[in-house]
């Protein structure tokens, strides 16, 4: 039997805490039952802290000082805090409740009973007393809340999961009857025990009925009319073993203890509403007092974010050219460890709707140079995915045997970090990666990757291989984009590493160290850009992320609307990361570099402002050169010298620098005939922006919302299928060149 903390809230009781005591610890011992009583002292001023001080020399007792307000129901949080057994239970320290029939309790917990209440069934105590417990029962708690047991005993016994699950923000006097209701809310069972009620024997009652039984009738009413926001439960069924919430008559399914406040299921904290709010009434004022000064400001802000934005990153993309500070892994290291004792491997992969690209990946998976018998590769299919259910049934009998088939339970949210976070419960691997159905990765990246992780500091946790397209030729939008992969993953995450920022990941082939991940808590659910909130509660909990030099190719979206949606997505998600990871900029401290907290702002503010605004600054500017007899004189009056000429550096020498590094990224790619590309790329920005303003609109009417990419266009003609095999063979013919050049 799991050893069970009895909490005892005191004030004033040294009349009774010695017969507490050895009447908790006859009965215990006389059941085999391991204890320990956990005392919350609430400022006694008798001598009830030096009597438990001499118990405690005998008995296995803890004694806690009371922090903060004074109160019951605070008393007992802080006692369950301190606490870490499986089995709570709670008790008044007066002796009106018999502590004999705690073990009984105890034993009533099973698989059926979560939460045993003693159920006050004699009154050994005044009649009025008796008739306003009865009242409060029948009309506060049975006929109002539907709740058949004595919600006010102060005697209960628990498991500790559901204390970790049900969230309750109790008054002193409401403690009981919201923890049971928010209990039964999430789906935990309830039983009762019936006891005597005794007399107080010794000391004075601390309940003021004259203030207790208002403060206890209200808190019923507003629990009745003022539902709480979300419910937490645990699930567990024949088909489903997870984490979720109940909200506005929905269930979410979404198998993470990541803690609510701190996932994207909330579009705004009350904190930044007002925030906002704040801003807005700021901007408002400020025009009606004076209109042209407000804008001259603002104006003013913007165009100084600009030149901060452009300075940083002109910084960072140099350090990352020159520094290289990607983990190469050599031809040599590997040839050393090809007799290596290889750890298991865990490969997910999340698939909805895209039966196509499921032959290339089993090949890709297959062409992989990792020992057969320590891979693990799940394919993450969705309940509903009957079209590749059914595709899939047919040669799952040809599948290796390295690839098993996950089924991921249907529920909301649907998101691929809900199906990963599934599909991690079934991970056996000492290192873990994601990739998508349409990935070819290096053959050896998982081989590199683990020596990687075996050269690296401990607090290095995932290692991010660089992605590119296996279809950069097929159109010119393929072209374009395989430009702005080969800058981002070639030089903006290397830079990001040489200068230590906050790295957003890329949504494939990031491997992880298992066990730091799942301390993690592992993917949100509701962000759909799960890959960048993780980077950055990355940072927040003093762990890093690097570079791996190893390329994993992915098919580039083809399709102008398609690629829109797609986009769109990525900057809904970074507006989703952003809002939740601001919520409180103080978790950062724990990142131990207080510069984290201001890069941030940089690195994913900054830059989602930019794309917003980026196409009314560009035709300020060109209307400016353009008319300056009409514009020039209006344009001039909002842009005060000093803000002008930084918004012409930004203009001029700014973009131009980026469409430098897009050239810079496709050569360092070796994607030469790219480089001409890039003079089109201010085209692809202004697309970037509507992609953007889309995003806001998404946030607003459906934050959670899944922009499914869909995959396998590369196969629309046989020539583009071709090129595609043939960039694929490019790559890995490049891989090996940069592995033999490393050695060298």
């Amino acid at each position: 039997m799991q050893k069970v903390s009895i909490i005892v809230p005191v004030w004033n009781e040294e009349g009774s805490v010695n017969d507490l005591v050895t009447r908790i610890d006859f009965s215990f011992k006389k059941n085999n039952l391991e204890y320990e009583i956990i005392f919350v002292d609430d400022n006694s001023t008798d001598k009830t802290v030096t009597l438990v001080q001499t118990l405690a020399k005998k008995y296995p007792i803890k004694i806690i000082a009371k922090v903060g307000k004074r109160g019951k129901a605070s008393s007992l949080l802080q006692g369950f805090s301190s606490s870490d057994s499986d089995i709570i239970a709670m008790i008044d320290a007066d002796l009106q409740y018999p502590p004999e029939d705690l073990p009984k309790m105890v034993m009533l917990l099973n698989e059926n009973t979560d939460i045993v209440v003693a159920h006050r069934r004699q009154h050994k105590v005044s009649k009025l007393r008796k008739l306003l417990s009865w009242g409060f029962h029948y009309f506060f708690t049975k006929k109002l809340h539907n709740l058949d047991h004595d919600a006010q005993s102060g005697m209960k016994v628990f498991k500790r999961e559901v204390l970790d699950r049900v969230v309750i923000s109790p008054s002193p006097w409401s403690f009981d009857l919201e923890f049971l209701l928010r209990a039964r809310d999430s789906g935990y069972r309830i039983a009762s025990h019936d006891i005597v009620f005794q007399k107080r024997s010794s000391g004075k009652a601390k309940i003021k009925l004259v203030q207790a039984i208002p403060e206890i009738g209200l808190s019923s009413l507003k629990l009745k009319y003022r539902k709480q926001y979300s419910v937490p439960f645990s699930v567990e069924r024949v088909k489903m073993d997870g984490e979720g919430f109940h909200y506005r008559g929905r269930e979410y399914v979404h198998h993470t203890t990541l803690p609510q406040h701190e996932t994207a299921f909330h579009r705004f904290s009350s904190e930044q509403i007002i925030f906002i709010l704040s801003l807005v009434l700021l901007f408002i004022s400020g025009l009606l007092l004076s209109w042209s000064t407000t804008l001259i400001v603002l104006v003013a802000a913007l165009t100084s974010l600009y030149f901060v934005m452009l300075f940083f990153d002109f910084y960072m993309l140099q350090k990352g050219y020159f520094q290289q500070p990607e983990i190469k892994i050599s031809v040599d290291q590997l040839a050393d460890a090809s007799k290596k004792m290889w750890p298991k491997y865990t490969i997910l992969c999340p698939l909805y709707k895209e039966w196509q690209v499921i032959p290339q990946f089993v090949s890709a998976m297959s062409r992989l140079d990792y020992p057969k018998n320590k891979l693990q590769v799940l394919l993450l299919l969705e309940e509903d995915d009957k079209e590749t259910l059914d595709h899939i049934s047919k040669y799952e009998k040809k599948l290796p045997s390295f690839v098993k088939i996950i089924v991921v339970p249907h529920s909301l949210p649907k998101t691929k970090p809900k199906a990963c976070n599934y599909g991690l419960k079934f991970a056996t691997g000492e290192y873990v990666v994601i990739y998508d159905a349409e990935d070819v990765p290096d053959p050896k990246q998982l081989k590199k990757a683990v020596l990687a992780f075996e050269q690296s500091d401990k607090n290095i946790v995932c290692l991010q291989a660089k992605l590119n397209f296996y279809n950069p030729h097929q159109n010119l939008l393929t072209r374009i984009f395989t430009a702005e992969y080969s800058l981002w993953f070639d030089l903006v995450l290397t830079g990001m590493q040489s200068t230590d920022v906050p790295i957003p990941l890329g949504g494939t082939s990031n491997h992880f160290r298992v066990d730091e991940l799942r301390r993690l808590d592992v993917w949100d659910a509701f962000n759909v850009t799960e890959d960048a909130d993780l980077g950055m509660r990355l940072i927040k909990k003093g762990y890093r992320t690097a570079i791996l030099e190893s390329v994993t190719l992915e098919e580039a979206n083809s399709h102008f609307i398609g690629w829109i949606k797609q986009r769109s997505r990525w900057i809904k998600g970074y507006m989703q990361t952003y809002l939740v990871h601001t919520r409180d900029l103080s978790l950062f401290k724990r990142s131990r570099k207080r510069h984290h907290k201001y890069t941030f702002q940089l690195v994913m503010g900054a830059k989602i402002l930019s794309t917003l605004i980026n196409p009314i600054m560009w035709g300020t500017t060109i209307l400016y050169f353009t008319w300056r007899s009409g514009a020039a004189p209006v344009i001039e009056r909002f842009f005060p010298a000093p803000v002008l000429y930084m918004g012409i550096v930004c203009f001029i020498f700014g973009n131009f620098l980026y469409m430098y590094y897009y050239m810079i990224g496709s050569v360092k790619r070796g994607h030469y005939e790219l480089v001409k590309f890039a003079y089109l790329v201010p085209f692809y920005w202004l697309t970037m922006s509507y992609a953007g303003w889309l995003a806001v609109v998404g946030l607003i009417r459906d934050p959670h919302y899944w922009e499914k990419t869909t995959h396998g266009f590369h196969y629309d003609n046989e020539a583009a299928l071709a090129q595609s095999e043939q960039t694929i063979g490019h790559e890995l013919v490049n891989q090996k060149i940069a592995d033999k050049g490393v050695s060298a």
